[in-house]
């Protein structure tokens, strides 16, 4: 009999975590750690085909994607977060795909809420609003979240939609997938250079996105039909400093991003990033 060859390989960052269940990936399939800190010994991994990479300090997750993508020797990659708690349902929803497609996996976050996996790209009030943190001080469900949503217009109803929605594809040019739990063509992924450097944290996954349907228009983006898996959002940020650096990282996230784009509605927003640059480096200068 011919053996069975994994046609995925997971690659997994690793940051304050202790250790991982990987009990939804199957025996044979491979699993790639990049650790980003000392906080996983290898006894807390229950695999049976893992390879980790040790990296000299947080990198952040696009670099220590790109550090395992040339050790990857299967059809495509499995991208997730480490502290994601999946089945065998959902290998199989990421694994059985074309190459022009990306595959997503539905998620609940802690509170049992499902979490935005794939969106339309951002728009300059959309971009302004993230970058603000406005969604913090407007709950789910809260008439001024709803009141925000259709100031969004058709981004802000889509992006409420999408938030429910299973078993769609829709056009990578127009739409991106979160990189907590998502698969893509090895190959694809090697083509555009894998993830840009400069996104430390946050936003790497919508450029990568836009940087594939570019070189590759036929791309589409499937949000798999499935039941969701769990994922602890925002679980590395702990205390008020920890949540300041997380800030001030996706700040910088979306100023590269907004840089990289065309238009004067762009070029405004970048200027008006200004008062919240201002405000984060102020507020780390207080706290020493």
């Amino acid at each position: 009999m011919t053996p069975r060859v994994a046609t995925a390989t997971v690659v997994i960052v690793s940051f304050r975590t202790p250790s991982l269940d990987l009990s939804w990936v199957p025996r044979d399939a491979p699993v790639i750690i990049v650790h980003n800190d000392t906080s996983l010994a290898e006894t807390g991994v229950a695999h049976s085909n893992v390879e980790h990479i040790r990296i000299a300090g947080n990198v952040g997750f696009g670099a220590a994607v790109n550090a395992a993508l040339p050790r990857v020797g299967t059809q495509r990659v499995v991208l997730c977060n480490p502290d994601l708690v999946a089945n065998a349902e959902h290998w199989t929803a990421l694994t059985d795909a074309a190459d022009n497609e990306v595959v997503a996996v539905p998620l609940l976050d802690g509170a049992a809420e499902p979490t935005s996996i794939v969106n339309a790209y951002p728009t300059p009030s959309s971009a302004l609003l993230t970058a603000y943190r406005v969604g913090r001080v407007l709950p789910r469900g809260s008439c001024a979240r709803a009141l925000l949503t259709r100031c969004l217009g058709g981004w802000g109803r889509e992006h409420v939609e999408l938030g429910t929605t299973q078993g769609v594809a829709l056009p990578l040019a127009t739409h991106w997938a979160s990189g907590a739990m998502l698969s893509v063509s090895t190959q694809r992924l090697r083509d555009v250079g894998g993830f840009d450097h400069g996104y430390f944290l946050y936003m790497e996954d919508v450029d990568l996105c836009r940087r594939l349907a570019r070189l590759h228009p036929d791309m589409s983006v499937r949000i798999a039909d499935v039941p969701p898996a769990m994922h602890a959002v925002g679980g590395s940020a702990v205390t008020r400093g920890e949540r300041l650096t997380v800030d001030r990282h996706y700040l910088a996230s979306i100023r590269r991003y907004v840089r990289r784009q065309s238009g004067l509605r762009w070029r405004a927003l970048d200027v008006a990033l200004v008062p919240r640059s201002l405000e984060l480096a102020l507020r780390a200068r207080r706290r020493g």
